[in-house]
C-alpha cells in the first residue's frame, strides 16, 4: 500500500503522515522514517531537530534511517509488517539529481525520477505500507534555468506515477488533510 500526501512548505504534512503510518501500524509492525533531508544549514538543522522531537513525544517508537541518496540500499531491511514514512519525496529527488554532474541532461534526470520509482514500488512490494511526503512546488509555474526546469519536470512526473499507484493521496492545507483519492485514514 502507498499513501502519498503532499502540501506546501509547513502546511503540516509531515504531522499527518505520522499520524496516518500509526493508524497503520499493528502491534507487529516496526515503524520506519526514512529521512531524505540533507542538512546543509541551521535552517535545516533546526527543522530536523523539531521533527525529531515531536516524533520522541509519541506513543510509538520511531526507527529512523537518515537517507538522503540510495534509498533502494535499505529495501533488504524491511519486513511484510514494517510500515514506512518516506519524508520526502522532494528532497529524495533533489539529492539524486544534484548529487554528481549529469543533471543538465534530460535523460540523465528520467533515468534518475525512473530510478526512484522503482524504489517506491520494491518498498511498497516488501512493507506492510509506505506513506510518502512531497512539497507541492508548482503553484508559482516552473522557472526556466535548466537545473529547476529538469527538477520540477521529474518530481511533477513522480508525484502522477506516485499517485496512481497509491491507495491514498491527500493534500494538506494549513495542517487539514484534504482527500483526493483513497481514504483518509483519519
Amino acid at each position: 500500500m502507498i499513501v502519498f500526501i503532499s502540501g506546501g512548505v509547513r502546511s503540516g504534512k509531515s504531522g499527518v503522515a505520522e499520524r496516518i503510518v500509526r493508524s497503520l501500524a499493528s502491534p507487529t509492525s516496526t515503524i520506519h522514517y526514512i529521512a531524505t533531508a540533507n542538512v546543509t544549514d541551521d535552517e535545516m538543522r533546526e527543522r530536523v531537530i523539531r521533527h525529531q522531537q515531536a516524533r520522541r513525544l509519541q506513543p510509538v517508537e520511531w526507527v529512523t534511517w537518515e537517507q538522503p541518496r540510495h534509498v533502494h540500499e535499505l529495501i533488504g531491511t524491511f519486513r511484510t509488517e514494517d510500515v514506512l514514512l518516506l519524508d520526502c519525496l522532494t528532497n529524495w529527488l533533489a539529492n539524486e539529481l544534484f548529487h554528481a554532474p549529469g543533471w543538465e541532461n534530460e535523460a540523465y534526470c528520467r533515468q534518475k525520477a525512473e530510478h526512484i520509482l522503482a524504489t517506491i514500488n520494491q518498498l511498497s512490494a516488501v512493507a506492510k505500507a509506505v506513506v510518502i511526503v512531497s512539497n507541492e512546488l508548482f503553484s508559482g509555474g516552473v522557472l526556466h534555468d535548466t537545473g529547476t526546469y529538469h527538477f520540477m519536470k521529474m518530481l511533477g512526473w513522480l508525484h502522477q506515477q506516485v499517485v496512481r499507484a497509491a491507495s491514498s493521496a491527500i493534500v494538506v492545507q494549513h495542517g487539514i488533510p484534504i482527500v483526493k483519492k483513497g481514504e483518509g485514514f483519519m
